[in-house]
C-alpha cells in the first residue's frame, strides 16, 4: 500500500511556492532593453508574456519571447513549446544574439537589480496562495521539506526571508555561481540523505513536465512520487499528457493544500510499482 505521508517532501520553487512572472516581466524588459536598445513595446506586451510564460525553460529565452511578443509574434509560432524552440531559433539566427548571451544579461540586470533595491525586487513576487501554510502544516507532521530550484539559492532564500522565519530556516538547493544544479541529482542525493531504497518515500512537486520525465527515467528514484503542478508554468498539453501517464500525479492547488492522503496517487503506485 503506497505511504499517504511523504518522508522527504521536495518543492520546485518558481511555478509551485513562489509566483515571479512580474519579476519575469520586468527583467526580461530590462535585458532586452540592453540587447535591443529603444526597441517599441505594445501596452498588451506584459499580459501576453505572462500567458506565454509556460513556454519558457531557459532563462535566456524570456528577452527573447518578450521580444517576439512586441514583434506580434502569430500564435502559431508560439502555439507550444515545440514552435516556440522554432521560432527562437529563427529570431537567433536573424538577430546574432546567442542564448549565453542572451542568459547573461539577464542575469546581470537581475542582479544589479537585486543589490540596487532588494525590496523592490522581492515585491515583484507573490507566494501562491495557501502554500506556504501547507509547509509549514508539513514541517509540523514531521516532514522533511526541501525547495529544489534551478534559481540562485540566495534569491530563493530572500524570498522565503521575506515571507517568514519558518520557511527562511528550509534547506534550499538551487543554482550555484555558473554552475545549474541538476534536480536529478539533487532528489537522487536527498533519497540516499534519508535512506529511502528506491526514492521511496520522496514526493517531488514540480511545474515542468520535462524534469518530472528525466526524474522518472533516473536510475534509482523509480519509487519516488511525482506531482505536476497545474497551477504552475505549464500548458494545456502538459496536464492532458499526465492525466493519460501512469507515474506522475496531476496535482491541483486544492488538493495540494489539503491533508497529503488527498493527493492523487499515480496509477503505478496504485498497482503497486
Amino acid at each position: 500500500m503506497a505511504a499517504v505521508t511523504p518522508a522527504v517532501l521536495a518543492l520546485d520553487f518558481d511555478g509551485v511556492v513562489c509566483d515571479g512572472r512580474a519579476e519575469y516581466f520586468e527583467a526580461a524588459l530590462r535585458a532586452r532593453e540592453v540587447t535591443w536598445p529603444g526597441a517599441h513595446l505594445p501596452p498588451h506586451a506584459a499580459r501576453r508574456f505572462a500567458a506565454l510564460r509556460p513556454l519558457v525553460e531557459g532563462g535566456w529565452e524570456m528577452p527573447l519571447l518578450l521580444h517576439a511578443v512586441a514583434a506580434g509574434v502569430a500564435e502559431a509560432a508560439v502555439a507550444d513549446r515545440a514552435s516556440w524552440m522554432r521560432t527562437a531559433r529563427a529570431m537567433l539566427a536573424q538577430t546574432g544574439c546567442t542564448p549565453e548571451a542572451l542568459g547573461r544579461t539577464l542575469n546581470d540586470v537581475r542582479d544589479e537589480w537585486f543589490a540596487r533595491n532588494p525590496a523592490e525586487w522581492v515585491a515583484h513576487h507573490v507566494m501562491y496562495e495557501g502554500v506556504p501554510n501547507r509547509i509549514e502544516a508539513a514541517l509540523d507532521e514531521g516532514v522533511h521539506v526541501v525547495i529544489v530550484t534551478t534559481k540562485a539559492e540566495r534569491f530563493a532564500r530572500a524570498l522565503l526571508v521575506a515571507h517568514s522565519a519558518r520557511l527562511a530556516a528550509l534547506t534550499v538547493v538551487g543554482r550555484e555561481p555558473a554552475r545549474v544544479i541538476p534536480k536529478v541529482g539533487t532528489l537522487a542525493s536527498l533519497a540516499q540523505d534519508h535512506a529511502l531504497k528506491d526514492g521511496a518515500g520522496l514526493w517531488f512537486v514540480e511545474d515542468l513536465l520535462e524534469t518530472l520525465h528525466s526524474v522518472r527515467r533516473a536510475a534509482g528514484l523509480g519509487g519516488a512520487r511525482l506531482f505536476l503542478a497545474d497551477w504552475g508554468y505549464n500548458t494545456v498539453q502538459d496536464r492532458v499528457r499526465v492525466e493519460r501517464a501512469p507515474d506522475i500525479a496531476l496535482l491541483s492547488l486544492s488538493r495540494f493544500t489539503a491533508s497529503f492522503s488527498e493527493w492523487p496517487t499515480p496509477r503505478s503506485a496504485l498497482a503497486g510499482r
